[in-house]
Formats: C-alpha cells, structure tokens, sequence
C-alpha cells in the first residue's frame, strides 16, 4: 500500500540518485548537448531541480496556472547549487505534500494542461515520472560525454558506499 510517507521516501531517493550522478560529472560535461535544439546538461540540471517540485505545487493547489515558471525559477542557476537545490526540492515537496489532508488528495479532482482528469493523489504520480524521466536523461547526458564508470545500477539505485547525506538546504 503507498502511502504519503512512501511517496516521500521514494522521492529522496530519487533525488538522491541524481545528487550522486552529479557527482559523477565528467571534465566537459555540463556543455553536453545530444544535438542542436535540445537542453545541454547545466539547462537539464536545471528542470531538474525545479521543475518536477513545481508540478507539485500545481496539483496540490488544483491549478496548474500556481507556482513559479521554471525557467524563471532557476535562470542563471549554476550547475554547482545542483546538490543543494536537489536536497530543497526533496524537503519542500514532502513539506507541500503532509500539508494537504489525505482526503483532498482521495477525493478532488485535477485537470491536467492537456485535459485528464485524475484524483490529486494520482496526480502526483506525474511529477514524480518527470523527477524519474529527467534523472535517466541526466544518466545518459553523463554517459555521452563521457563519465565510462557509470554503469546501468547507477542509474537506478544509490549504493551504500556512496549515499551522501543531502547538504542543507539554504
């Protein structure tokens, strides 16, 4: 059974496997870009560390015109406030999440931009897909540019001799 304290855990954990990727990242490899017209890898680390959280902030508000734009959010971020903006985002989406009574997110409803309809609760589901989407794009940007000592496992767990205690948010 998922509960809110299970949604939570598993999004520290994800947002701990993108603070290890980082740590990961190879001489050059914050100005990859797969091709001309897509993010490099400091614009994804970007998203990343905003974007998925204000999807958040929408469904839990029931309007997805609520929040912040992200670009807005994180211009001029540099890649080194990464880690940080990471840990913030994983403590303020479990803070946005316990604040809602778990009869909101059983019973009200949220339309999405393009139209469904879901439960709240359900709908939280789509900001952690994006969280888990944007941490495999991120996987694969180091891997294209050059970071040959990830293998698939980093992608989708944190070893214990690697988990790093997420740094104070600001």
């Amino acid at each position: 059974m998922l509960t809110i304290e299970t949604f939570i855990a598993n999004w520290r954990k994800e947002s701990q496997i993108c603070i290890n990727l980082f740590a990961k990242m190879p001489p050059g490899g914050l100005d990859y870009r797969p091709s001309a017209g897509q993010r490099n890898t400091v614009e994804l680390l970007r998203y990343l560390s905003y974007g998925p959280y204000n999807g958040v902030v929408k469904i839990l508000a029931g309007d997805w015109s609520k929040g912040r734009p992200t670009a807005e959010a994180t211009a001029g971020m540099p890649a080194s406030d990464f880690p940080e903006r990471m840990a913030w985002q994983s403590e303020a989406v479990a803070r946005e999440i316990r604040s809602v009574p778990v009869s909101t997110l059983l019973a009200e409803n949220m339309t999405m931009p393009w139209g469904e309809v879901l439960k709240r609760g359900e709908a939280l589901f789509i900001p952690m897909r994006w969280l888990v989407g944007y941490r495999m794009q991120l996987f694969l940007y180091l891997k294209s540019a050059g970071a040959t000592q990830l293998n698939t496992s980093d992608c989708w767990r944190v070893p214990a001799s690697e988990v790093t205690a997420p740094p104070k948010a600001a």
